[in-house]
């Protein structure tokens, strides 16, 4: 049952973790505190934390204790004595054969008294080296957390223009449906609808290439974090467009800088160290004083029965001594003076590196202020070209549902306007990465958070753009072959330029809606001089007197009329909706067999389209 429950928590935890979405603050706790370059200056910090305290105890006294056991095989040298015990000093040595077994005990312990403050010099040295490691610790604790900003904003850079480039392909999704009816209804050409479908395909692709920048930034920030990236979510920020410039002042952001980032602390501890290894090399030209205390005993048996026990010759044989030594150096081989001079070559060194790091930190600095109002003027001059491209934008819609404008030109001004807000966006984001380099400098937090809420991971398309992409791999267009009348064994394709002219004739006007003329097959002689009629302007308050109408022959002879109270019988709106399309599906047809258009260029097509737009409009067939 335990190992049960074990498994399932490991699960749950293993679920927890891998659905965590991370914050701003999550990222930066994290990396300030686990990541492999922090983790190994924190070891060097220990490292010299235990020279210090070395350093510290090497002006306490020593103890150390000594037990020697021997046996000794040879001639031993004695002195002759009397016959009254006393041991005459005039009478030389003698030697005998001895064998025995010898045991000393000894304690000692011995304490530098006197070295012209090196031990001190020693441990001020550790301390300043101490201090300078936690310094280092924590500039690539900035190091990282700047880092980390950059890439933070970059996800969220790429996740607001994966929006953009979503929007715009929604857009030309209800354009390519849009166009479709217009095509079928007959009122834009194949061509618009073929353009509106590339401008689809190209948003799409655009789109997708807009995902894969947003999952290669998460995976290079989930790699700052040493996680694996797969699964990786932040914490969606909405950053607000009206981001103002705050009022800076460069000096005071240099000074501040001088005295509180860790670099420069670093560097002039530095500095302080090696002054410190300079008068430690001079300590090496004075005497130095050590004390010193040895208590001790020993045992001897030459395998006789006349020595005493072991316990009564360490007590008799022991004895103390308490020293005092001086140590005075004459000659050196001349090693001390250079090393005096390698700490002051040292000494500059560091002096110089110092410099260097506040001359890097000021341009450094006056960079970041430099790149603060250049991208501030970039990000107001792009948020004004958003407000003048998307009028552009508005106006072109409308003059294109007119009729005014063709779709070359209304995807001009929408990529216009696009681009305008992915610009926008960039410089927005690079204004306040820039933004947030500076408030490092000035001992600001680093943070990035907002009061509204946001979800930018949902930025897929909706089902109608998902649908228009699907009919985009479809075939594309169906064109219908148009409709034929057969007389007399003579097949005539139902084109304007062929249908005759009805006969002219009165009409009720009760009876408008019911008429439906019939088309009449005329011979040349007939077509050449067939009238055609005109119908003149006449104000006429009764809407029951019949119209008047004047006829013109082929020849544009005015001729007039016998039968004045004589009118035309005007087509209905479905014959010439009928006619309208007859001819759009024949245009349509001789298109698709490789026939060339009348206009050449993109001006010929326009006004041809407005001339033929005016003409229908008026119920004009040619």
């Amino acid at each position: 049952m335990k190992l049960n429950n074990s498994i399932i928590a490991f699960f749950i935890v293993g679920f927890i973790s891998a659905q965590k979405v991370w914050s701003f603050n999550d990222c930066l706790s994290y990396a300030r505190e686990n990541n492999l370059q922090v983790l190994a200056s924190k070891l060097n910090e220990q490292v010299q934390e235990s020279n210090l305290k070395i350093a510290k105890k090497e002006k306490l006294p020593d103890l150390k204790g000594t037990i020697t056991n021997g046996i000794t095989f040879g001639p031993l040298a004695t002195q002759k004595v009397t016959q009254d015990g006393i041991t005459d000093f005039t009478i030389d040595s003698y030697y005998k054969y001895t064998e025995g077994y010898q045991n000393n005990l000894a304690l000692e312990s011995s304490m530098i008294l006197y070295n012209n403050r090196r031990l001190r010099l020693t441990e001020e040295k550790n301390s300043f080296l101490v201090q300078q490691n936690q310094y280092t610790t924590e500039k690539i604790k900035n190091d990282i957390s700047l880092q980390l900003v950059g890439n933070y904003l970059t996800v969220l850079l790429n996740k607001e223009l994966l929006g953009v480039q979503l929007n715009s392909m929604d857009t030309q999704a209800k354009d390519k449906d849009r166009n479709e009816k217009l095509y079928n209804a007959g009122s834009i050409p194949l061509s618009t609808l073929y353009e509106s479908k590339s401008n689809l395909a190209n948003a799409k692709q655009t789109y997708e290439n807009a995902k894969i920048e947003v999952d290669r930034s998460l995976m290079v920030l989930a790699m700052l974090l040493q996680k694996d990236y797969r699964d990786f979510q932040i914490e969606d920020v909405k950053v607000s467009d009206d981001i103002g410039m705050p009022l800076i002042n460069l000096d005071d952001i240099i000074n501040y800088a001088f005295n509180n980032q860790p670099v420069i602390k670093s560097a002039e501890l530095g500095v302080e160290s090696a002054k410190k290894d300079i008068d430690i090399a001079k300590t090496a030209f004075y005497p130095s004083i050590t004390g010193g205390y040895k208590v001790s005993t020993f045992y001897q048996d030459y395998f006789d029965r006349s020595s005493k026990s072991i316990d009564d010759q360490w007590y008799d044989n022991h004895s103390q001594m308490v020293s005092v030594g001086v140590n005075i150096p004459i000659f050196s081989k001349g090693t001390n003076k250079i090393k005096v001079q390698q700490s002051r070559i040292n000494q500059l060194i560091q002096e110089n590196q110092l410099d260097q790091e506040k001359l890097n930190l000021k341009q450094n600095i006056q960079t970041s202020y430099f790149d603060v109002n250049s991208a501030y003027q970039t990000f107001t001059s792009a948020k004004e070209l958003v407000e003048s491209t998307e009028l552009s934008y508005e106006f072109a819609q409308k003059s294109f549902t007119a009729g005014k404008i063709n779709i070359y030109d209304l995807n001009t001004a929408r990529n216009n306007y696009f681009n305008a807000l992915s610009q926008m966006l960039q410089a927005k984001y690079s204004f306040l990465f820039r933004l947030k380099i500076l408030d490092f400098y000035i001992g600001k937090p680093l943070e990035i958070s907002s009061d509204e809420n946001t979800n930018y991971n949902n930025l897929t398309p909706s089902k109608e753009t998902v649908q228009a992409i699907n009919d985009l791999t479809s075939t594309d267009v169906e064109i219908k072959k148009p409709e034929v009348i057969k007389s007399n064994n003579i097949t005539q394709e139902r084109k304007n330029a062929n249908l005759s002219t009805p006969k002219t004739t009165v009409i009720k006007p009760e009876n408008i809606s019911n008429a439906k003329p019939k088309p009449s097959v005329k011979s040349k002689d007939e077509v050449k001089t067939s009238t055609v009629p005109v119908t003149a302007p006449v104000k006429n308050n009764n809407s029951s007197q019949p119209i008047k109408t004047e006829t013109v022959n082929s020849k544009n002879i005015p001729v007039k009329s016998s039968n004045e109270n004589s009118t035309i019988k005007p087509s209905t709106k479905n014959d010439a909706d009928a006619k309208r399309e007859a001819l759009i599906k024949e245009r349509r047809l001789k298109y698709s067999q490789g026939a060339k258009p009348k206009f050449q260029n993109d001006a010929q097509r326009e006004a041809l389209i407005k001339e033929r737009r005016a003409k229908l409009s008026k119920g004009i067939y040619d």
